[in-house]
C-alpha cells in the first residue's frame, strides 16, 4: 500500500510542470528560441480556440503582437496579452 501511495506521489510531482508550463510570462517568451514560441503559440491557440470570437488570429499573427507587445511587460502572462486581442 505504501508503495503505491508514493509512486502515487512521485507522479504528481511530475505532472506539476505540464501546468506550470501554461503560465508563461512575456519575459520568458522573449528569452524562447522560436521553436518553443511556437510551442508556446500553439498552446495559446489551443486554449483560445475554445472562446466564442468571430475573429481567430493565426499563429504568425499572434507571435508578432507578443513579439511587439511583451518588450515592455515582461511581467505580464502571455495568455493575457493574447486574450486582451480578442476583447
Amino acid at each position: 500500500m505504501k508503495v503505491i501511495l508514493v509512486s502515487a506521489a512521485v507522479a504528481g510531482l511530475f505532472a506539476l510542470p505540464a501546468f506550470a508550463q501554461e503560465e508563461v510570462t512575456c519575459g520568458d517568451y522573449t528569452l524562447m528560441d522560436n521553436a518553443a514560441q511556437m510551442e508556446t503559440i500553439a498552446r495559446i491557440e489551443a486554449q483560445t480556440s475554445e472562446m466564442d470570437k468571430q475573429e481567430n488570429l493565426t499563429a504568425a499573427a499572434i507571435h508578432e503582437k507578443l513579439t511587439a507587445d511583451c518588450k515592455d511587460q515582461v511581467d505580464v502572462l502571455v495568455i493575457d496579452v493574447v486574450k486582451g486581442y480578442m476583447e
